[in-house]
């Protein structure tokens, strides 16, 4: 009695079999469910199908569909929010397009349009993202020999989802904190103005920020921001007394395709604010402190609190002003061909930077030089004309859960190199001549379905036959191919050596800085390592939304030396969460707990164990 029904379920079928046969035919089987589920509603919407044999047909038309943010299978509350969203227009998606009518189909190009369009070029990689899915394909054209293409996206929410933090779930500490307070998609012209709020532990900033990546219709790109900085009630969330400004303006016609053969930048930027350092809670302190700089030792230790007999004997706040600002220049040539992308870069780079004392600070002489040894750094103005090269293979594989949850995640593959050098002099109005050199090396892999990396990096400054200021630093990546189709195991490491130090600062090492169950800044010093281990289950649907889980194991340290550097780790849990309607990152929430107390001056600073320390946050942890 089933048999005859066998007929009529492979018809109802044969569309669904017809289609994934075309996805795949047409090069696009690689699509996640987010984008698929995003082109089948356009392919509907607009009465279309998928083209399954695009090569070597000419382009006949650029089609582009923006989906509204929440669709109807979001239910009808949320879609009545979309009154809300002005979508980005679709010339503004279709002038990020590399294919023109005209042009041969060339599947390499639409790969490149779409990592333009999710906003993960390296002169746009910081952007915040205006678009959660991104699809090309190809579709059926009306003109015989020819072929349509299609661009589909997905606005990401951007009146009020602009938002980045770190927060302490139990100690309700809201270390880190920022929040776009206007718009990030201008009209739907792809612009960003926004009044923007930035929080760290020992300060806050408030001004606009404008970002317009097609001036004018073009593809010249201007960035613009302004700040005043108010001190921060250390461990609350209050402003105190002003005391600072920052500005940022960069101009820069970007190389935006690999074909490009020349671009050109110039920037400027100037910053004057109090820098302080902030130790984060202890087993005896629940809340961040302003360290206190200890005479005996020549260094910034944790107070206990005022009327402390430790306290009291401490001279003064580690705390001094600093001024610098910025003009930085270049010209670039590209060199492209199919196997290897080659780029020089010759421009000039001025800098100027001032530190000083702050006026509570004791006026002794002795002390003062003492305290600023120990974290100033050097003041100086330096002015260098630089040639750059660099050279990578434009070779990518797309992965979907490295980073995020189904979304497209494009990695470079291959080997690539960066070699610099300059000429710093008094004629250019430098006060010392030197060399400024560096040089950096990569390799990217991808056996299977895993993704491996590694990178080796130098640099420093050259004072005749006297180096300076050099920093050697090593970083590894690796993750696993999917396990049983439930996990992929991912590690990291990096490590950072300096030697005959002038002008460098210290690196710290804690919670936003890779040990979670530490406090942020826990650890200090010139050299540093981290390393991570994350064994990450693969996610699971929840209506749109994608859910994984993690365990984690961190270890890292920093300090002056490289003798002083001991091995402190953690272990713990975490959630990540993909709201596509609302980021292109997940939310990143972890709970770590200490494996080695932290002792200083014979007093534990951070307890091992339990509770540990939780926070929530975007993006991975590493």
């Amino acid at each position: 009695m089933r048999l005859p029904c066998a007929p009529l379920v492979f018809a109802l079928l044969m569309p669904a079999i017809a289609q994934a046969a075309d996805y795949a035919d047409s090069g696009t089987a690689d699509l996640g469910t987010l984008e698929r589920g995003a082109v089948d509603a356009a392919l509907t919407t607009r009465g279309l199908a998928i083209d399954p044999v695009p090569a070597g047909k000419v382009i006949g038309a650029v089609e582009v569909v923006n989906l509204d943010v929440f669709q109807p299978s979001d239910g009808r509350l949320l879609t009545w929010f979309n009154h809300f969203h002005r979508t980005t227009r679709e010339e503004h998606i279709r002038r990020e397009s590399l294919l023109r009518p005209g042009m041969p189909y060339d599947a390499a190009l639409v790969d490149e349009t779409v990592r333009n369009l999710r906003n993960r070029n390296s002169y746009s990689s910081g952007d915040a993202p205006l678009s959660s899915i991104v699809a090309v394909v190809p579709v059926k054209a009306a003109t015989p020999g020819t072929v349509d293409v299609l661009m589909v996206t997905r606005d990401v929410w951007s009146l009020r989802f602009n938002t980045d933090g770190l927060f302490g779930l139990m100690t309700a500490d809201l270390a880190t904190f920022s929040a776009s307070l206007s718009e990030n998609n201008l009209l739907g012209w792809r612009k960003q103005a926004a009044l923007v709020f930035q929080m760290d532990q020992g300060e806050m900033q408030l001004g606009p920020n404008y970002v317009d990546p097609n001036v004018l219709g073009s593809h010249l790109r201007l960035t613009f921001a302004a700040y005043q900085i108010w001190q921060r009630e250390i461990g609350k969330i209050a402003a105190g007394p002003a005391e600072g400004a920052a500005s940022l303006l960069r101009l820069e016609y970007p190389l935006y395709a690999l074909s490009q053969h020349w671009g050109g930048f110039v920037e400027g930027s100037y910053k004057t604010y109090v820098n302080r350092d902030i130790v984060g809670p202890t087993a005896a302190r629940s809340s961040p402190a302003l360290a206190r700089f200890d005479p005996a030792s020549s260094t910034c230790i944790a107070p206990a609190a005022p009327g402390d007999a430790l306290y009291d004997s401490l001279t003064a706040d580690c705390a001094y002003r600093r001024r610098f600002g910025t003009v930085t220049s270049g010209v670039r040539r590209s060199f492209p061909s199919l196997w290897l992308i080659q780029r020089v870069t010759i421009g000039n780079e001025f800098a100027t930077d001032r530190p000083s004392n702050l006026p509570g600070f004791p006026v002794d002489q002795d002390l003062r030089a003492r305290f600023a040894a120990r974290y100033f750094g050097f003041s100086e103005r330096s002015s260098a004309l630089y040639v750059q090269y660099d050279a990578f293979t434009p070779r990518y594989r797309i992965y979907r859960d490295l980073d995020t949850f189904d979304l497209r995640e494009d990695m470079q593959l291959g080997p690539s190199l960066t070699l610099k050098s300059g000429r710093a002099s008094t004629l250019l109005g430098s006060e010392a001549d030197f060399f400024p050199l560096g040089a950096k090396a990569q390799l990217h892999l991808a056996p299977l379905d895993s993704f491996q990396s590694i990178s080796v990096s130098w640099e420093g400054r050259a004072y005749g036959t006297r180096m300076q200021d050099q920093l050697v630093k090593g970083q590894v990546y690796a993750a696993t191919p999917v396990l049983a189709r439930r996990l992929r195991v991912v590690a990291s490491a990096t490590a950072a050596v300096v030697a005959d130090n002038v002008h460098r600062a210290r690196s710290y090492v804690g919670w936003s800085e890779g040990l979670r169950g530490y406090p942020i800044g826990t650890f200090y010093g010139y050299d540093y390592y981290v390393a991570h281990l994350e064994v990450r289950s693969m996610a699971f649907s929840l209506a749109s939304l994608r859910v994984g889980g993690l365990l984690f194991a961190d270890a890292g340290n920093a300090a002056d030396t490289v003798r002083g550097l001991t091995l402190y780790d953690t272990a713990g849990i975490g959630l990540r969460v993909l709201i596509p309607q609302l980021n292109a990152d997940v939310l990143r929430c972890d709970w770590g707990f200490p494996l080695r107390d932290n002792v200083r001056d014979q007093t534990v600073v951070v307890r091992a164990g339990w509770p540990g320390a939780a926070y929530c946050g975007f993006g991975q942890a590493f």
